[in-house]
């Protein structure tokens, strides 16, 4: 009776354990979750910082759906005028691959990012196509290795298994909200820290915890890009019209 009694606590402890200690790829997978909706629709400002200080104001909208597992999304551009109606979809396709479309109003006319393109900068901001494409959360996607942690949050190094824009990035986690509170992505060296994203403000949204301000540093020349999210709306009705070529030409569904 005393082994069985001693047994069933080692095995309770080791469970209390398991729950306690999550691997980093239940980690990442989680931050995905908490970040991920069926619909969402963002009003968004966002600040082109130069390293002087100097700041250019541009406000976008963004739409969102996720089918089956798969993201689709699409931001409008509202101003400045010499970016109104500028509108960028991006949808993830089977397999992990992406299809980027752009339409510049002053040329009347779309065209598709190619894959030479992803590491260019989206519309002189900090944030690449690639950025706007997807991240390595997914385990199907990349190794996760946690590097250390304290009382508040964990640090896990992510390395994509298709290395084709960072080599690698290093993500600070929040331990409650499961949210990033900083990510470093790194060449494809694997040493050269290219940006930092800075989380500098959350929030809950109907229960929901979000990143409110962030900041996407390029450390080579300093240049910054600050998003604030000054409206967020989840799991609202979107036509699936939004997600189209023809929308991203005409603007009408």
């Amino acid at each position: 009776m005393k082994r069985t009694l001693t047994t069933l606590l080692l095995l309770i402890l080791a469970s209390s354990l398991a729950w306690s200690a999550p691997s980093a790829g239940q980690i990442m997978a989680k931050v995905m979750e908490i970040q991920t909706s069926q619909t969402s629709a963002l009003d968004l400002k966002l600040t082109l910082i130069e390293p002087n200080g100097q700041m250019r104001e541009r406000r976008i909208q963004t739409l969102s759906q996720t089918k089956d597992g798969l993201t689709s999304s699409l931001t409008v551009f509202l101003s400045p005028e010499n970016v109104r109606n500028t509108r960028f979809l991006s949808l993830e396709m089977e397999g992990g691959k992406n299809e980027q479309w752009i339409y510049l109003p002053a040329l009347k006319r779309s065209r598709r990012i190619g894959s030479s393109e992803e590491g260019g900068s989206f519309m002189g901001s900090d944030f690449s196509y690639a950025d706007m494409a997807s991240t390595t959360y997914d385990e199907n996607q990349a190794q996760h290795l946690l590097l250390d942690e304290d009382a508040k949050s964990w640090r896990i190094q992510s390395t994509p298994y298709e290395q084709k824009t960072y080599g690698k990035t290093i993500t600070v986690v929040e331990k409650t909200t499961y949210l990033p509170l900083r990510v470093e992505f790194y060449d494809l060296d694997g040493d050269t820290l290219v940006k930092s994203l800075v989380t500098e403000e959350t929030d809950i949204v109907n229960g929901k915890p979000i990143t409110k301000i962030l900041t996407m540093k390029t450390e080579a020349t300093g240049h910054a890009t600050r998003l604030e999210m000054l409206q967020t709306r989840f799991d609202v009705p979107l036509s699936n019209g939004y997600f189209t070529q023809k929308f991203l030409e005409t603007g009408r569904l």
